[in-house]
């Protein structure tokens, strides 16, 4: 009886590993047509792009052309031109998206933990919450200065709600009768917060931070066209008045190739942070 139930599990191991090898080898066959989808896809983009030009069906004045923008950005990563403006930009996109988020979580987390306190700033929250900030840029220019505190505290009012109300969003999602359960077995407040409504607020915060670290960005480029000695959004306004549609768009592609750097970070922390959920996801 014994070795007959040794030899059906191991025919159950044996099934089980192949059947993770198959799911491997198709999650490796779907990324590469994925990935050969996209290339096929940009390729013709771009090729009919450059072909509308060359046969004039579009006005390379107003919309430039690939290869001109490609031309300039080896101009300007050759001669080095483009990195300081690069270098402020991030800093300030991180410097308000980390600044905004610490601040959002943690007014979540008091809300949810003080109902009376959350009731009283609800209106005046939800009342700075529809201010357009995005269009009070000039006015946190006035405020902060031209520097980059403006562009920082313009990010900072962007991703503060977005994680606040994430946050929140994520704490009332936990299962009620898992609090329950542990004010029963005799959890503490603070072992509840620690073990239980954090961790599983986990997701629906980072949730938060993967668009809010892009609308940080969009705040930082919006500040810096505005007014700002420095940036990538004191750049795309310098060559708009130019007339350089190159030099546009080729700062707008260096703008989403950082945002979406910055997304794949969010992505691969969250990723990590949540191997104890079991959620083996794999990115494309």
């Amino acid at each position: 009886m014994t070795v007959h139930s040794s030899l059906a599990g191991d025919r159950v191991l044996d099934a089980l590993a192949q059947s993770e090898v198959q799911r491997i080898a198709r999650w490796r066959r779907r990324t590469f047509w994925v990935w050969t989808a996209r290339l096929i896809v940009l390729v013709l983009f771009l090729g009919s792009w450059e072909w509308a030009i060359q046969v004039r069906l579009i006005d390379p004045f107003f919309f430039s052309q690939p290869s001109a923008i490609g031309r300039f950005l080896l101009d300007e990563i050759r001669d080095g031109g483009i990195w300081p403006h690069v270098v402020v930009t991030l800093r300030e996109t991180l410097a308000g998206f980390a600044l905004g988020a610490a601040a959002g979580v943690a007014a979540g987390i008091l809300r949810m933990q003080f109902p009376f306190a959350a009731d009283v700033s609800s209106p005046f929250l939800t009342i700075l919450n529809v201010l357009p900030r995005v269009a009070l840029a000039p006015m946190f220019i006035i405020w902060f200065g031209v520097g980059e505190g403006s562009k920082v505290a313009l990010a900072v009012s962007l991703v503060f709600f977005i994680l606040m109300l994430n946050t929140e969003a994520g704490i009332r999602s936990l299962d009620r009768e898992l609090i329950l359960t542990m004010r029963a077995l005799g959890a503490t407040d603070r072992q509840l917060f620690w073990k239980v409504m954090l961790p599983g607020a986990v997701p629906a915060i980072f949730g938060g931070m993967r668009l809010g670290v892009v609308y940080a960005l969009l705040a930082v480029v919006v500040g810096e066209m505005i007014s700002a000695r420095m940036g990538l959004g004191q750049r795309i306004a310098f060559y708009a008045a130019s007339f350089r549609a190159e030099g546009v768009l080729g700062t707008i592609l260096v703008l989403a190739v950082i945002g979406l750097t910055l997304n794949f970070a969010v992505v691969r922390a969250e990723a990590m942070l949540l191997r104890w959920k079991g959620d083996a996801t794999m990115s494309s």
